[in-house]
């Protein structure tokens, strides 16, 4: 199997980290140029959508979008990232798309800065973007993942989720705009001290 990844990317690091919490290290990641042009001769006959991450499966197939690599990766693993019980699954699974809708808010919450620097910004979308993330992290500073420490042996896709997408945040800059939250900022650093998450830290390559 390939895993095309790229080093700015909170989805393609999401895929990374899984690969390696699942043990499965051995797997090659190919590291794409921070645009992923169109139709990239790499993705794009793999993956209409041609973005990153993109997994092409030992038998040709391709799987693409983080949330459905990630799920094979579990499959493939035999579960070593999402709970059989039907609980702690949900659980697990909400704080995954919790992680996805943190990305989502934080783009916006750029694309607005960036509109805003040349004087085209929104009014009033700035601060209603900052309010929800805001209010995103007050949630988090004292629940999931803090009934579960960083340090735990496996990393299931619920936590692997929710540390890249925070810390993607700081990597642009983003939380600079929230209050303190020490609580969670103690578990995302401690989260970041993982090998996993050590050995696939996020490259300023480029403003996107």
């Amino acid at each position: 199997m390939i895993l095309f990844s790229q080093r700015h990317s909170p989805f393609a690091r999401k895929a990374e980290v899984a690969l390696l919490e699942a043990g499965l290290a051995t797997i090659e990641v190919r590291h794409l140029a921070d645009h992923v042009s169109q139709g990239d001769e790499a993705v794009y006959p793999e993956n209409p959508l041609n973005t990153a991450p993109l997994l092409i499966l030992d038998d040709g197939r391709s799987v693409f979008e983080s949330e459905e690599i990630c799920f094979y990766i579990d499959e493939f693993s035999r579960g070593a990232l999402i709970p059989k019980d039907a609980g702690e699954r949900e659980a697990v699974l909400t704080l995954q798309h919790l992680a996805t809708g943190l990305c989502a808010l934080g783009a916006d919450l750029r694309w607005e800065l960036q509109q805003n620097d040349m004087g085209i910004s929104v009014p009033g979308l700035r601060e209603d973007l900052i309010a929800q993330l805001g209010a995103a992290y007050d949630i988090l500073e004292n629940g999931p993942p803090m009934d579960r420490t960083p340090g735990d042996a496996v990393a299931d896709i619920g936590t692997i989720a929710l540390a890249t997408a925070l810390d993607w945040l700081t990597f642009r800059g983003l939380d600079r705009y929230l209050a303190p939250h020490p609580n969670l900022d103690w578990w995302v650093d401690s989260f970041r001290e993982r090998p996993s998450m050590a050995a696939t830290e996020y490259e300023d390559l480029s403003d996107l």
